[in-house]
């Protein structure tokens, strides 16, 4: 009977011994985070490290925070979930609680498992420049497995913290530092930033007053319509602005990918001078498609241009890009030299050529084909008369759009538009559109059926709700940390 019972408890205190190690088989949602019980930075739930050990690894991170604003979590346990290595685990608790900064990712993880004999470092994406893997490796096989050999994990946490404060508390590392801890020194350098921003943005300002009122004076126009200069500025500038809106949104909801880690106050600046200066081009550009427009005769254009750039070519200085249009320009004024050399009549005098902004039309010389060439952009017509006006000759030029267009097989002029879409029902977002493919010529009118094209049916974009999904992950990811995150850098062993 004695027996018996004798067994009867051996079995009953093994059950409840298994029981209680299963249960320090932690999984990430069971280790407690030291920010809500206390706002430390040390998870001991087993209770290894002594009362004194915890708060002396609290004293060294809080004045590694206080000093680069990086953000450090030691979590020591006997065991964790049997079904994951320990670097998937820690890799997971770290991004699960955001150690470090959202905006710099300034992270560090140690995580480590008396039972299985393992430890693990995980940096955050903004650290891994100052604590290389390597460099973590070293410290780790100096400081931390020595002391864990003799079971003194207290001891060898915080040597190996000491040894890793004198490379992030290092003067010589200031510079790689502030690369990624931006925040608290970013404030203290406001005063020296706001002094140069100001300075561009009242420069600019005068500027563009200057550019408008020359633009005034050059021409006053108030013909509707958009020109192909319009339409490429107008594309040109939505496209900006399209990449500054995604950038914003990138950094604001997705941290910027890691891209945006390394941007600094001190940056801003140059950033804005690049903004304004883009925005310059932009205007430049601007001015001269009005020109365009006001100059149907090219060679009106082009004098008008050059008057422009002669008065304005300063701007360089303040965007950069103008200078790429103006040697666009200069090859287009050589390219055109001979086009403008007058021609000789047959008693050997010079000819006169016929001003287009008068006589849009051509009339009488240029025929309703011609002109139809000229509408169409395929070719430009240079009009040039003797002095007498009893003779004529007419140039032919290619223009922007000669490839666009074929010789028409019914009137021989170049204004057969080939594989013309042409919408006949538009596509909704209830049911499919439909559309023809013809052929069609701009002067004689000719149109020659191709084939019927079926438009699908428009779809509503997820993005939003899928931005808005991906926003809510994240914040609530972050925790009572900063959001950091870690693209899995770190190193990590046994002893």
């Amino acid at each position: 009977m004695l027996k018996y019972y004798s067994f009867k408890f051996l079995a009953l205190f093994l059950f409840i011994s298994g029981s209680v190690v299963a249960q320090t088989a932690y999984k990430i949602n069971d280790i407690p985070d030291p920010k809500n019980s206390g706002g430390g930075w040390v998870s001991n739930p087993d209770g290894i490290l002594s009362p004194d050990d915890v708060a002396n690894i609290n004293s060294t991170i809080s004045d590694f925070e206080k000093t680069t604003n990086v953000q450090v979590a030691v979590v020591i346990v006997k065991d964790f979930d049997h079904n994951k290595e320990d670097f998937d685990f820690a890799y997971e608790l770290f991004n699960t609680w955001g150690i470090g900064q959202k905006t710099s990712n300034n992270g560090l993880l140690l995580f480590i498992s008396k039972d299985r004999r393992k430890y693990r470092f995980i940096t955050g994406t903004g650290t891994e420049g100052v604590l290389p893997d390597v460099k973590l490796k070293h410290i780790a096989e100096q400081n931390l497995l020595p002391a864990f050999r003799q079971n003194d994990f207290g001891a060898g946490i915080i040597k190996t913290l000491d040894a890793i404060g004198v490379i992030i508390l290092n003067p010589g590392n200031k510079s790689e530092l502030n690369q990624f801890f931006t925040q608290r020194n970013e404030s203290n350098n406001l005063e020296k930033v706001w002094i140069p921003v100001s300075v561009i943005i009242l420069a600019f300002f005068f500027i563009f007053k200057f550019v408008n009122k020359q633009a005034k004076k050059t021409v006053n126009l108030k013909t509707k319509g958009k020109t192909d200069y319009e339409k490429t500025i107008i594309g040109g500038c939505a496209g900006v602005f399209m990449f500054i809106f995604i950038s914003i949104f990138a950094m604001v909801f997705f941290n910027g990918f890691g891209l945006f880690d390394k941007i600094k106050l001190s940056h801003t600046p140059f950033i804005l001078y690049g903004i304004l200066g883009t925005g310059l081009f932009f205007r430049y550009l601007f001015h001269i498609s009005i020109l365009r427009k006001a100059h149907n005769d090219d060679e009106n254009f082009f004098e008008a241009v050059t008057s422009f750039n002669k008065k304005n070519f300063w701007l360089i200085i303040f965007s950069p890009f103008i200078l790429f249009s103006l040697i666009n320009y200069l090859f287009k004024r050589i390219k055109n030299i001979n086009r403008f050399t007058p021609v000789l009549d047959s008693k050997n005098q010079q000819m006169i050529r016929l001003d287009r902004d008068i006589n849009v039309e051509g009339k009488p010389f240029l025929s309703g084909g011609q002109r139809a060439e000229e509408v169409a952009k395929t070719y430009d017509y240079d009009i040039w008369e003797s002095a007498d006006r009893k003779e004529h000759i007419i140039k032919q030029w290619p223009a922007e759009e000669y490839n666009s267009y074929t010789e028409c097989p019914k009137c021989g002029f170049r204004t057969y538009k080939l594989n013309k879409q042409v919408t006949v029902t538009a596509a909704t977002y209830s049911h499919d559109g439909q559309a023809k493919l013809i052929n069609e010529c701009r002067c004689c009118k000719k149109v020659e059926f191709i084939k019927s094209i079926t438009l699908a049916m428009l779809v509503e974009s997820k993005s939003s709700s899928s931005s808005s999904s991906s926003g809510s992950s994240s914040s609530s990811s972050s925790s009572s940390w900063g959001g950091g995150r870690s693209s899995g850098g770190g190193t990590g062993g046994s002893w």
